[in-house]
């Protein structure tokens, strides 16, 4: 016998529900979210994002950045031979561009800055300097008026030899490139959905963690998106470490939970014909998507999720991320 439906949307719902996320879809993924989840704060969906996201841009024969030791610095000037290709194989946490992260379901970006001490020019690094800033941001706005329902959050993590005036560039730098598309602060913002947004026009959300973000309208503070750091290359106190921070999460704020293995100096010089990619993400990554898949979204549920080489297995990390959702529309739709 045919179903009878109640309403279209109760059809779209349950048609959605019974779709498995695919790489073909995820780049749409928040266009295509059910009416529900849209109506949802955007603190209760689980939205996937990438550590690190700008390290495809970075060199090996790049300067050494000042996020790095003096000795180590110092190594990467007189010796950066041996130590260059060491501090790449380490540093490199994402593959690929900030294109094809957003194309793969990514809605988090995660940005380390700096400059340096002969150009004026404002760089993105993790261990060695990257591109400059600007090219990337214009990718991504150019992304985004192709994609006018998905949002990303742009999380401006770290800043390394900035002065007030730097920071005063690269504000100037965020308001020029991403013009209109900014969303304010909101004290309280636990209404803000995909629907609250788009309505309005907003595509960006931009968490600045530096006190010179302050008085500026458009600059998120980190105390609305606190993002822990598990710090270790143990995968047992990290999944301690993010049952922990999720079971102490806030309702009325957003949480990024780092889901990510660290190697401190004592375990690269354990591995230093390694690198990240093969020592430690393959572990990482098991255990990581076991974890999540046993969440689920909403008020005391995961809420962004980030992680290093997020293509792996054909970008399963963001379709498992995504996938979470789906038990938030199921716990509705059998209300």
């Amino acid at each position: 016998m045919e179903r009878k439906y109640g309403s279209e949307q109760q059809y779209c719902t349950e048609t959605y529900l019974n779709k498995n996320i695919s790489k073909d879809n995820l780049e749409f993924w928040m266009t295509q979210l059910p009416e529900l989840l849209k109506n949802t704060p955007i603190i209760y969906l689980a939205i996937p994002g990438s550590h690190n996201t700008m390290t495809y841009t970075i060199d090996r024969r790049n300067d050494v950045g000042p996020d790095e030791p003096a000795y180590i610095r110092a190594l990467g000037r007189y010796c950066s031979i041996l130590s260059k290709p060491i501090i790449f194989n380490w540093s490199v946490t994402q593959k690929d561009s900030v294109k094809e992260q957003l194309n793969g379901g990514i809605r988090y970006l995660d940005l380390r800055a700096a400059t340096k001490t002969r150009d004026n020019n404002i760089y993105f690094l993790h261990g060695l300097y990257g591109s400059e800033v600007i090219k990337p941001l214009k990718e991504v706005v150019s992304w985004l008026n192709d994609h006018a329902n998905e949002i990303i959050i742009i999380d401006f993590q770290h800043f390394y030899r900035f002065t007030e005036m730097d920071h005063s560039r690269l504000i100037a730098i965020i308001n020029d490139i991403f013009r209109g598309k900014l969303c304010p602060i909101l004290v309280n913002f636990d209404h803000v959905s995909l629907n609250w947004l788009t309505s309005r026009k907003y595509q960006v959300i931009v968490i600045y963690r530096n006190v010179c973000a302050m008085n500026h309208p458009y600059l998120w503070p980190s105390v609305f998106w606190p993002t822990p750091w598990p710090d270790t290359v143990r995968v047992d106190q990290l999944v301690n470490f993010l049952n922990d921070k999720l079971k102490k999460r806030s309702t009325k704020i957003g949480l990024i939970s780092q889901c990510l293995l660290t190697p401190n100096i004592s375990y690269v010089m354990k591995h230093l014909c390694g690198d990240l990619h093969s020592n430690l993400t393959p572990t990482c990554q098991k255990a990581i998507l076991h974890w999540i898949s046993l969440q689920k979204s909403g008020p005391k549920g995961i809420n962004i999720v980030i992680t290093d080489f997020i293509s792996e297995q054909n970008y399963l990390f963001p379709k498992t991320v995504i996938q979470t959702n789906l038990k938030l529309l199921k716990d509705s739709y059998s209300l």
